[in-house]
């Protein structure tokens, strides 16, 4: 099964994967029945990391697409349509039309040309909004993105800060509305046209991790490890106000695996963003998996505060109420 996940700055990983694997069940690449690699030979194969590969073989198995079968591996499913029902119909309708179109003596290759053009043309109209996501760091950005990106008939594009702060040009995305962080509110709206439309969001920690560092023995010594030193700050500020630790807290950056290594050694347990495979690389997040589990990490759930997304979700959907196809 060839996966080839394309490189994005927008995309996560896993999403990537689950979009590749949809639209090659849709097209019949991975027919029902068919076994696909397993999460160690797909992360070998692609390079992504085993963790990454789970979630996305997660994700599809709840959307009932693939079947995990202890003992015998996992595979494509397709549910057989009932007939009479709304898929059996559009498959009649489907197998009707083609049978007119090969009555114009078109051949098969012809015809999937044609269906793969007006499918696109289709696409193309369909109603959606594009949301253009701004913040300091490239953890929050990802977390943010991955919530907006949920709400249906949206697009996200994600830009850093510094990159639109330093940029000499108005900030002006080919984008329908632009959202950041109350923090970078003001001097985002410096840098738009007059009249741009700019959301701002609030995010949070997720009391699920307020609860596992306010629970850690005063004596335990935590260490962090991220990607960036801006979210950094923000997890050593959630270890100030929910912790009761007496020993300095750790800090390592992905991309410098021997300062992980011994990160791992020197302290009890680990503070890690929720999303840090997105940014380990398959060495760094096979040293994270080997810790043992009496000693497992504590993920730090930073996420868009509920009231800020039922806002963003009401305005979306009014955009899209606006849109014409």
């Amino acid at each position: 099964m060839p996966i080839e996940p394309k490189r994005s700055k927008t995309v996560p990983r896993y999403q990537r994967l689950v979009e590749q694997i949809t639209r090659d069940i849709a097209l019949g690449t991975l027919p029902a029945g068919y076994r696909l690699l397993t999460v160690r030979e797909l992360a070998n194969e692609s390079g992504l990391s085993q963790g990454t590969v789970k979630h996305a073989y997660d994700i599809l198995e709840q959307s009932g697409l693939i079947r995990k079968t202890r003992g015998s591996g996992t595979f494509v499913y397709a549910p057989k349509l009932e007939e009479g029902g709304t898929k059996a119909k559009a498959m009649q309708c489907i197998d009707e039309m083609l049978d007119k179109v090969q009555e114009l003596s078109f051949s098969l290759h012809d015809i999937r040309i044609f269906l793969d053009l007006k499918l696109r043309e289709r696409e193309e109209q369909a109603r959606h909004v594009i949301v253009a996501a701004v913040d300091c760091n490239p953890e929050a950005l990802s977390v943010m993105g991955g919530q907006i990106a949920e709400f249906p008939h949206t697009e996200v594009i994600t830009y850093l800060l510094d990159a639109v702060l330093k940029s000499p040009a108005h900030f002006n995305p080919a984008a329908d509305l632009v959202v950041t962080t109350s923090t970078h509110y003001r001097d985002l709206l410096g840098k738009m046209l007059p009249g741009s439309k700019l959301c701002r969001l609030v995010m949070t920690i997720a009391t699920g991790t307020a609860l596992e560092l306010a629970a850690l023995p005063p004596e335990t010594r935590l260490g962090i490890i991220t990607a960036s030193e801006r979210y950094s700050q923000l997890m050593l500020r959630a270890c100030e106000v929910y912790g009761k630790l007496i020993n300095p807290v750790g800090l390592a950056f992905f991309g410098n695996r021997n300062r992980i290594h011994e990160q791992i050694q020197e302290c009890d347990r680990l503070l890690l963003p929720s999303n840090y495979e997105l940014f380990a690389s398959q060495e760094e997040a096979a040293l994270i998996r080997s810790v043992k589990k009496s000693r497992g990490p504590i993920f730090y759930q930073y996420q868009v505060e509920r009231g800020s997304l039922l806002f963003l979700e009401e305005q979306i959907h009014k955009m899209l109420k606006s849109h014409k196809p």
